[in-house]
């Protein structure tokens, strides 16, 4: 084989024989703490990930689930004529108005459209005269 003298090549050749020279291993115990901060990072990292799923997965099934449509129906259902009466919250001392209730169904179906008397007329005539 050909052997040609290249000066870049020597100069790695050298500089890597020195840097074996000069290489030695860690101690032990370094290695040995090294591993146990990359351990105890993992772990933190770890714990935190769990945090975010567990509380992102809970605020998602809140937002999924039904939830109270509205304010919860007594018991019985109150009388059309009279007023209810009106709640207090224990927790803000604040009152609610009362709850109003609709009209029956079969009530608004047979009244009348809202207009004008049915006996009245439509036309109006000057007063006094003939128009």
């Amino acid at each position: 084989m050909h052997e040609s003298h290249d000066p870049l090549k020597s100069l790695f050749e050298e500089a890597a024989a020195a840097g074996r020279a000069r290489a030695s291993y860690a101690p032990a115990a370094e290695i040995s703490a090294r591993g146990r901060r990359a351990h105890r990072h993992r772990l933190a990292v770890l714990a935190a990930a769990a945090c975010l799923v567990v509380g992102g997965g809970g605020a998602a099934l809140a937002t999924l689930l039904p939830g109270p449509s509205g304010p919860a129906l007594p018991a019985t259902t109150p009388s059309v004529g009279g007023p209810t009466p009106a709640r207090t919250s224990a927790t803000t001392g604040a009152t609610y108005p009362p709850r109003t209730t609709a009209p029956p169904r079969s009530a608004t179906a047979s009244a009348p459209p809202p207009g004008p008397p049915t006996g009245a007329s439509t036309t109006t005539a000057p007063p006094g005269g003939a128009g």
